[in-house]
């Protein structure tokens, strides 16, 4: 008869790799909940408090909220909420390595699995928060159901894979050079302002436009306004497939560096 002995089981690397993938993503996704009592509120009132601020400046400083095809609080929450993914994703990936240093005594458990686990986390929870936060605003009178849904959630999927070939990259970067991490968040903040989050760039000089088309998060954060306010004219120039390349760029040389680094990330 033959050995019924789950023990005894041989699993193929493809059901380990799923196994440890489900493990850290119900232990990070614990530990994203409980990180104090105020952690699922903050999810929400980031944005919120971001929106409510920068309304407040605009307002107080005197510019008007003329946006050509578009509600001026809508574009704002969309930008927003959409550049918070991009850089939770980039953040909380480049520092997955160092919070989970205890679990490579595992040899199932790599580091990249810690990069990809998390990253997906929080992609989730982010396209979550934004679901809300449409909800929330549409309850309130604004125009925030998308025109071209299926097309914002590619958008969505372009952002997502930027975010953690960042990661990657500086996950293996952070794990050598501990205080780079300050050099990654000071560029995240021109990142802000440069990517046409709460400034329309349709009102920058052409020159300048063009020097700011090689940000690929201004593309994405011109063409998923465009997706969700069907009457909203975005940048000439913009283009998905840009965005796209250097997604793909980004996730295949932070896998690289994994590779090529393991053991000394697993050794530290």
């Amino acid at each position: 008869m033959k050995d019924q002995n789950p023990a005894n089981t041989v699993r193929s690397p493809y059901l380990v790799a799923w196994h440890v993938w489900s493990a850290l993503f119900m232990r990070e996704f614990v530990s994203r909940m409980t990180t104090d009592r105020f952690a699922p509120v903050w999810l929400f009132l980031q944005p919120i408090l971001h929106i409510v601020i920068l309304v407040a400046v605009r307002d107080f400083i005197g510019r008007g909220r003329l946006i050509p095809g578009a509600e001026f609080i809508p574009w704002l929450v969309i930008g927003i909420t959409t550049y918070i993914m991009f850089r939770t994703l980039w953040i909380q990936g480049m520092n997955a390595i160092q919070s989970n240093k205890a679990l490579f005594a595992y040899r199932q458990v790599h580091p990249a699995d810690t990069v990809l686990v998390r990253c997906a986390m929080e992609a989730k929870l982010q396209a979550f928060v934004l679901m809300i936060m449409v909800f929330m605003f549409t309850g309130l009178g604004h125009e925030m159901i998308p025109d071209a849904p299926l097309e914002a959630v590619e958008v969505l999927l372009a952002m997502t894979l930027l975010g953690l070939g960042m990661g990657l990259m500086t996950s293996v970067m952070v794990t050598f050079f501990p205080e780079s991490a300050k050099i990654v968040n000071l560029i995240s903040l021109p990142l802000y302002f440069l990517s046409g989050v709460i400034l329309p760039i349709q009102f920058m000089p052409h020159g300048i436009q063009e020097f700011l088309l090689y940000n690929p998060l201004l593309h994405a954060v011109e063409l998923i306004r465009a997706e969700f306010f069907s009457t909203y004219h975005p940048v000439r120039g913009v283009s998905l497939w840009y965005v796209y390349q250097w997604a793909i760029c980004t996730i295949l040389f932070g896998l690289a560096l994994h590779v090529k680094f393991k053991i000394r990330m697993v050794a530290r």
